[in-house]
């Protein structure tokens, strides 16, 4: 499961040297006390200096040192000197005040302070959704409404909603935080003004009267004993403040058991942790929404949503090894997608051939039949506002009637297409491992990807896929050509059509995998390393070392190779610079105003790549909890399906 530790990295390039954190869990003064005992989600950053060794002794700690870490640190000092530019230069030729531009410059002094001080606390983001708290006057007062033909306000009938932000142990730091919200809301435009509530003083965000939300909004930041915090919510914050000090009587979010069970579920140093109370923030919805969409509770346990009671989650450092696990904990009778995960052992050996180079797969042991049974739910689910026409006769039934006629219309329509019964022709002959690869050699990133899935009969599999092809032919708007290709005795099928544009579907049965991809090559070399004719992918020494360290009765194995994401980056970064510098800073009419963006400050592509390793992730399920365990160098989000080309040509096209 792919992390970004883009915040970490930034937060490096100001590391200080390490002393012992102040405020832990247990203490009277931990910023956790603040929030309620009933927080939904949680999550706290300790920042770097808590953890200074840790940093060093991993793969960050050699990266910037090196001329990486200048190139980062050169890019973190270029935020505030291109925000200057706006804030300083912009009011001085609109003719503001010079006490104006003064406040503005140190407010700006404030900004430049900003990351390296986050990075030193660390942060904490917390948020909670509770149901409308009736009173005796907004009762008396809809009651009112109603007899007199009104309809209650959105306030009286809408939630409590609360996010709140701490900065811990800020002290007489909290300027720095004031300074750069007062820059970024008048960057904004907005009105702030200051206050004073319960012996705290601090700033609140105007909601203008214009345009202004139907429902109440309250954003203020203070500080609250020795710790920042921002909040934002439907709530007065003088509620707020008040709530604050009963929390931190009775422990705040520290006795919550999903708090206690964040701090024990790791066995490395913990520098993130956190939770989401699922079962709470579901039930809310189900409470709360359920009345005004029918079919909500239904279709949520359907999915598998409605079984999903609580996720935790750390992250921090072992070695040099970046480690993370996240819980989800899904016990009692599994529905819909958590369904679809088959709870057995799933291993290197259990791959098919793939090649030496492959750059990242992915491979889950997944119930063919709950697998499509969940994809139904899932699509009946996003088009629940659509009428299929079968709807009329079971409405009289009850909404699991409909939900189960809708999701049985759509499998007839899916079987009619295919020219198949899926759950009789195709289903029951499917094993259960599914596996999805890329190889820079065989397909470039997502138009390489290719799909595995294991046979329990290819014979079978092979009949059902024929009559697909068939049917496909037959209804398509556009001529279809197959081609049938006989290589090394395997018959490859490649479909061509104008539609298809630059792709090539292809496919075939190599002993006992379906193997489906988007060209013909991907296809040819799984046939000529399933007969021995080519090299197959095995995992070096170094990462069987490591996937032999990690747990052996996993149903999913992720393996990952950033160092082909990073090279890709670093290849295409000067470009995507030089075309950002070009739009952004270059005038026609007064060339002394070309001032271009350092295309320096893109790391050198080997010499970042060498101090990466392949990322491991395991799936571990026992019956009542996923387990997913990360070992990584370092990753990007969603890298696992290789879509960083396709991000570096949007940022492309949004220079030009």
């Amino acid at each position: 499961m792919p992390r970004s530790f883009a915040l970490a990295l930034v937060a490096l390039a100001f590391a200080s040297p390490a002393f012992a954190a102040d405020g832990s869990p247990a203490s009277d003064t931990a910023p956790e006390r603040l929030l309620p005992p009933t927080t939904q989600f949680f999550v706290r950053w300790d920042g770097t200096t808590a953890h200074n060794e840790a940093y060093k002794k991993s793969i960050w700690g050699p990266v910037m040192a090196g001329p990486t870490g200048d190139s980062v640190r050169a890019l973190v000092a270029m935020g505030p000197k291109l925000l200057g530019a706006s804030v300083l230069a912009d009011p001085l030729l609109d003719g503001k005040s010079p006490a104006e531009l003064k406040t503005n410059l140190v407010d700006l002094k404030s900004a430049e302070k900003l990351i390296e001080l986050i990075a030193d606390k660390g942060v904490i983001v917390a948020g909670e959704v509770r149901e409308p708290a009736p009173t005796i006057k907004g009762v008396g007062g809809a009651l009112t409404g109603l007899l007199g033909g009104k309809l209650p306000s959105a306030a009286a009938i809408l939630p409590d909603a609360q996010v709140i932000v701490i900065v811990p142990d800020v002290g007489d730091k909290a300027e720095v935080l004031y300074g750069s919200i007062r820059l970024l809301m008048r960057k904004g435009e907005n009105q702030v003004e200051p206050f004073a509530a319960n012996g705290r003083k601090g700033f609140r965000f105007v909601v203008p009267q214009e345009g202004a939300p139907p429902f109440p909004v309250h954003s203020a930041w203070w500080v609250e004993g020795k710790h920042f915090v921002f909040y934002t919510g439907t709530r007065p914050v003088e509620t707020v403040m008040t709530e604050m000090t009963a929390n931190a009587a009775k422990g705040g979010v520290t006795g919550h058991p999903l708090f206690q069970r964040a701090l024990k579920t790791s066995e490395f140093e913990t520098i993130t942790r956190g939770f989401v109370d699922t079962g709470k923030v579901i039930g809310l919805a189900k409470s709360l929404a359920g009345p005004f969409v029918p079919g909500l509770k239904e279709r949520l346990d359907g999915i598998g949503i409605g079984g999903l009671k609580a996720i935790v989650f750390t992250s921090g450092f072992d070695g040099k090894e970046s480690r993370a696990v996240y819980e989800f904990d899904v016990p009692g009778e599994r529905k819909g997608l958590a369904k679809a995960l088959k709870n057995a052992p799933l291993g290197a050996t259990d791959l098919p051939p793939m090649p030496p180079d492959v750059s990242r797969f992915s491979a889950l042991r997944l119930d063919p039949a709950s697998t499509y049974d969940a994809g139904l739910g899932l699509i009946e689910f996003l088009t629940m506002n659509e009428e299929f026409g079968v709807e009329d006769e079971v409405k009289k039934k009850g909404q699991a009637d409909v939900i189960k006629a809708r999701k049985d219309f759509m499998a007839r329509e899916v079987d009619k297409f295919l020219g198949i019964s899926m759950k009789d022709d195709l289903l029951p002959h499917l094993g259960d491992k599914f596996v999805v690869y890329q190889s820079p050699a065989e397909g470039l990133s997502v138009f390489g990807t290719v799909i595995c899935v294991s046979c329990k009969d290819p014979a079978k599999v092979r009949a059902a896929t024929d009559r697909i092809q068939r049917a496909l032919e037959a209804i398509a708007n556009s001529p279809i050509k197959v081609r049938k290709k006989m290589v090394k005795g395997v018959e490859v099928r490649e479909f061509y059509a104008r539609g298809f544009g630059v792709v090539t579907p292809t496919y075939a049965i190599v002993g006992e995998w379906l193997v489906v991809a988007a060209h013909p090559q991907a296809v040819q070399g799984m046939i000529f390393r399933a007969k021995g004719d080519l090299e197959q992918w095995k995992p070096d020494a170094e990462t069987a070392k490591r996937l032999a360290k990690m747990p052996q009765d996993g149903c999913g194995l992720q393996f990952c190779n950033p160092k082909s994401t990073v090279q890709n980056l670093c290849c295409v970064g000067p470009l995507l610079v030089s075309t950002l510098g070009l739009r952004n800073q270059f005038s026609e009419n007064n060339e002394t105003d070309f001032d271009p963006i350092d295309v320096g400050i893109v790391p050198n592509g080997h010499e970042l790549s060498r101090h990466l390793f392949p990322n491991l992730t395991v799936t571990r399920d026992d019956g009542k909890t996923i387990r997913v365990e990360v070992n990584e160098s370092f990753s990007l989000p969603l890298e696992v399906l290789g879509v960083e080309p396709l991000i570096i040509l949007s940022g492309l096209g949004l220079a030009f």
